[in-house]
């Protein structure tokens, strides 16, 4: 009988969300501003069936086809008016960062924060891969912040996505890691990553082009680009991952994609790797993104 109900509640909370989110959506159809990245929701919600039937119906057959560059496939969500490149240059948040990496640098050491797996622990082939967040998947972890408080005061004055899916958290990998290929949700942020401790041997790709950690400087990535990192070093790597912003979108389409991941059923992992999975029996359909990173 619980599980019958469990269902039912299921199924009316998702008549719910569905029916809020198409009232959200008719309520700022008329702000052309939104249009570009409201038009990047074609393919996962059928409400341009009414609009642009045509565009969605070419769209859902050849979903590769919408991406800007053939090494990127986010799986949750994909706004192709935004720039995009594997690796980003130096801005005014990384330089803000290494400036403030003797401070974070110092705290990280003193708290000697306790490690535990990554949450991505299926990307993981060989070695170690172990995190300490203070920000996960938007919530917070006060107990870990109280540990870090300058890290997290420092963090809080960069652009993080708000309501979306980021993180702030520092990534340990340890020597005889690989991390396999994979793509994020979506190229809504940058992925900033101040090195903290830099390790010989330690490298990530994304798309085609390698590149390696240097201390007290900051790696800018779009992880909607498939990406690996490869560690045959002979110490760990620690870097502190920031997630901010795509720097393309305005302030007036970062609020309307708060206010939409508020009401948005998302993606899950779960649902990315059986999406994954039925891409490889069927050769025909399109690839999408294996996991979270």
């Amino acid at each position: 009988m619980k599980p019958l109900i469990k269902k039912i509640k299921a199924k009316i909370a998702y008549i719910v969300n569905s029916y809020q989110l198409i009232q959200y959506l008719f309520k700022v159809s008329g702000d052309k501003e939104l249009h570009s990245i409201m038009r990047s929701y074609l393919e996962e919600f059928p409400l341009c069936l009414f609009s642009e039937p045509l565009l969605w119906v070419k769209m859902s057959r050849n979903a590769k086809s919408r991406f800007e560059k053939p090494e990127q496939c986010p799986y949750a969500f994909y706004a192709p008016h935004l720039g995009a490149s594997g690796f980003g240059e130096s801005n005014e948040i990384s330089q803000f960062l290494e400036a403030n990496f003797a401070t974070i640098t110092a705290e990280f050491a003193q708290c000697a924060p306790p490690e535990v797996p990554t949450p991505s622990q299926s990307l993981v082939d060989g070695g170690t891969w172990n995190t300490f967040p203070l920000r996960r998947s938007s919530k917070t972890v006060p107990e870990n912040i109280a540990r870090c408080p300058q890290t997290w005061e420092l963090a809080q004055q960069c652009p993080l996505l708000k309501g979306v899916d980021g993180g702030v958290y520092f990534s340990i990998v340890y020597p005889g890691t690989h991390i396999s290929s994979h793509c994020g949700p979506s190229n809504l942020k940058r992925r900033y990553h101040l090195t903290i401790e830099e390790a010989e041997g330690a490298k990530i790709r994304a798309g085609s082009e390698w590149r390696t950690w240097r201390q007290g400087k900051c790696l800018i990535l779009d992880d909607s680009f498939e990406h690996e990192v490869e560690h045959n070093g002979d110490k760990r790597r620690v870097v502190l991952i920031i997630d901010c912003w795509h720097p393309d979108l305005t302030k007036k389409e970062q609020e309307f994609l708060t206010d939409l991941h508020k009401l948005w059923l998302k993606p899950t992992r779960k649902g990315a790797e059986k999406k994954a999975s039925i891409a490889k029996k069927d050769p025909e359909k399109p690839k999408v993104g294996a996991t979270i990173n």
